[in-house]
C-alpha cells in the first residue's frame, strides 16, 4: 500500500504553533552551527593565505611598544630584505564611536610594491585617475582598460603630491559612499589634535582585497603626515612605528632573514620579535585561546539541543496520534508505512528549519564582515559548510523521527486504539 503522506502534511499544518517553534529552533541551530564553523575556517584561511615572503617586525616586549624609526634603515641592510614599510596604528573614528575601522600610517613610496599582490587597486570610477588640484587623467575607458601598474603609478603619484592622501578599502567606499577626491575627517583618539579638530584625508585610491586576510575596511595614509604633526606638537619622543612589514627577496630564506633582524637588535635599544605574516596571524588566533575546540564544543551543543527539540516534538506528535496509528494498522497499513510517516514529518521539520538557517548564514556574510572586518576580514560561509549544515539538519530529522517511529511499529493496533493520546 502507498504511504498516505497527506496525513503527515495535515499534522504539520494543524499543529502550526508547535511546528513553527520547532522550525524556528532548527533555523537558529543551523545558523549558529554554520557561524561557529565559519569562524574557524575563516581564521584558518587567513593564516593559509598570508604572504609567504612577508615578515612582521615588532617589539619583543609588546605589540603596543613602538620601534625606533632608525630601525627601518638597519633592517634594510640585512641580506635577503627586499623592502620594508612602517605600519603605524592610528586608532581614529569617523564621526562617532560606532564608525570604527582600521587606519595605518605607511610609507607610500614602497607600500604598494610590497602589497601589490594582496589588493586590486582602482583610482576612480571607469579608470579615471585622481590628481590633487582637480585635474584628472584617463587611464582607460574602464578599470579593466588600465593595467594594475598604470593605476598603481597614478595612485603613488597622487599620494606623493598630497601629504593628506589616503587609499581606502572598497568596504569603506560602500559603507560611507566615499569616492575618489572626497575629504574624509577622522577624529583622532591616540593622536588627538590639541584644537579638537579632526584629521583630514583625501581619497586618491580604492582597493579590493585579493586575499581573504586583507580587510576591505582599512584606510592607509602617509606616515609622514602623522610625523609632521608630532613635530608641530613637540612630541618628538613619540617617533616610531608599531611594526615594520618586510618583504623577503625571491629565493632568500625567511628564517635566515628573521634571525638576521632579531640578531641585529638583540642588545637593544629595543629588542625585536620577527615572525612570518602567517605566524603573526596565528598569534591573534592563539590570543583567543583554543578557538577550534571552543567553537567545536559550542557547535556540538547546538546540534544536540536542536535534536532534542525535534525529538520532543515528534514524541508528542506520536503520542497524540496513537489512535490514528491503530486505525491505519487495522486498515492494513504496514508498520513500515506508519514509521515512514513519523520519520518523514521529522525530516520535513528539520530540513525546513535547516534551509532557512542556511539562507540566514549565507546571507549574513557581508554584515558579519563589516562587524568583524578588523579581526576576521575574510569571514565567509563556505559551500562545504553549507553542505555540512544541510547534512546535519537531515541527520537530526532522521534521528528525531526514528525513536517515535520504532515505538509506533511495536505497538499493536488494539493497544493503539485504546490509547487516549
Amino acid at each position: 500500500m502507498r504511504t498516505p503522506w497527506r496525513l503527515a502534511v495535515r499534522h504539520l499544518t494543524t499543529h502550526w504553533v508547535r511546528s513553527g517553534l520547532t522550525v524556528t529552533a532548527m533555523i537558529f541551530a543551523t545558523f549558529l552551527l554554520c557561524f561557529v564553523i565559519s569562524v574557524v575556517t575563516s581564521l584558518a584561511q587567513a593564516v593559509d593565505t598570508a604572504a609567504a615572503n612577508r615578515l612582521v617586525v615588532q617589539s619583543a616586549v609588546s605589540l603596543y611598544v613602538d620601534l625606533p624609526l632608525d630601525y627601518q634603515a638597519k633592517i634594510a641592510s640585512i641580506p635577503g630584505v627586499a623592502g620594508s614599510t612602517k605600519f603605524q596604528w592610528f586608532g581614529g573614528i569617523y564621526q562617532d564611536d560606532s564608525n570604527f575601522f582600521a587606519q595605518f600610517g605607511v610609507d607610500e613610496d614602497v607600500f604598494f610594491d610590497l602589497y601589490g599582490a594582496d589588493m586590486h587597486l582602482t583610482a576612480g570610477p571607469d579608470g579615471e585617475l585622481f590628481v590633487p588640484g582637480g585635474a584628472t587623467g584617463d587611464a582607460g575607458s574602464s578599470r579593466q582598460g588600465a593595467s594594475e601598474a598604470v593605476v598603481q603609478a597614478a595612485i603613488e603619484k597622487a599620494m606623493a603630491a598630497d601629504r593628506r592622501a589616503c587609499v581606502i578599502g572598497s568596504g569603506l567606499a560602500r559603507d560611507f559612499g566615499w569616492e575618489i577626491g572626497d575629504t574624509v575627517p577622522i577624529i583622532g583618539r591616540i593622536f588627538a589634535r590639541s584644537d579638537g579638530t579632526p584629521w583630514e584625508f583625501t581619497v586618491v585610491g580604492i582597493y579590493e582585497p585579493a586575499k581573504s586576510n586583507v580587510d576591505d575596511r582599512t584606510l592607509f595614509f602617509r606616515y609622514d603626515y602623522l610625523q609632521e604633526w608630532l613635530v608641530e606638537e613637540g612630541q618628538t619622543d613619540a617617533f616610531g612605528s608599531g611594526v615594520y612589514m618586510v618583504n623577503v627577496e625571491p629565493g632568500a630564506d625567511p628564517a635566515a632573514v628573521i634571525a638576521g633582524i632579531d640578531g641585529l637588535f638583540e642588545n637593544g635599544p629595543q629588542r625585536t620579535r620577527t615572525t612570518t605574516e602567517a605566524a603573526f596571524q596565528s598569534l591573534f588566533v592563539s590570543m583567543l585561546g583554543n578557538v577550534p575546540f571552543f567553537m567545536g564544543t559550542i557547535g556540538g551543543a547546538i546540534v544536540i539541543a536542536a535534536m532534542f527539540g525535534v525529538i520532543n516534538t515528534m514524541l508528542i506528535s506520536a503520542q497524540q496520534r496513537r489512535a490514528e496509528q491503530g486505525i491505519l494498522k487495522a486498515l492494513g497499513f504496514s508498520d513500515g508505512i506508519v514509521a515512514r510517516l513519523l520519520v518523514g514529518e521529522a525530516v520535513v521539520l528539520s530540513l525546513l528549519g535547516g534551509a532557512f538557517g542556511l539562507l540566514l548564514a549565507k546571507g549574513g556574510e557581508e554584515p558579519f564582515r563589516k562587524v568583524m572586518g578588523a579581526q576576521l576580514p575574510g569571514y565567509a560561509v563556505e559551500w562545504s559548510t553549507v553542505a555540512l549544515g544541510a547534512g546535519v539538519a537531515l541527520l537530526v530529522g532522521l534521528i528525531a523521527g526514528l525513536g517515535p517511529a520504532v515505538g509506533a511499529m511495536r505497538i499493536s493496533p488494539v493497544d493503539a486504539l485504546r490509547s487516549e493520546g
